[in-house]
């Protein structure tokens, strides 16, 4: 008996959102990271004790939340570069077939005047 796969929202489909998820993940890593540190360093009343939990959990968490956002900054930057691309395209791809229509006689200039 195969049973049946869930339905997913199409849009958690996209590999673009998919990795910002992931992402998002990282950063709430990286705060739960800093949180036992934070944690850790305070149940220890010796100074020189504290520096494990403030040096491994707390760097690490910053590094992690800084590399996440960085990267999420990143990706969402070359996905709205790929949209304004492809929006040029198709605009450059519309001149050059009005262009063409307008040297061959098919469409004619505002006024009812032609080319050539």
């Amino acid at each position: 008996m195969q049973l049946p796969r869930p339905r997913t929202p199409d849009r958690l489909r996209d590999p673009g959102i998919q990795a910002v998820i992931v992402l998002l993940l990282l950063a709430v890593a990286g705060f739960v990271m800093l949180a036992l540190a934070w944690r850790g360093a305070a149940r220890t009343i010796y100074v020189p004790l504290q520096m494990p939990w403030v040096l491994s959990g707390g760097f690490a968490g910053l590094a992690l939340i800084g590399l996440a956002y960085g990267a999420i900054s990143i990706h969402l930057g070359r996905r709205q570069d790929a949209v304004h691309r492809a929006e040029v395209e198709e605009l450059v791809r519309t001149a050059a077939t009005l262009a063409e229509e307008l040297r061959t006689g098919r469409r004619a200039l505002p006024g009812g005047r032609r080319l050539g």
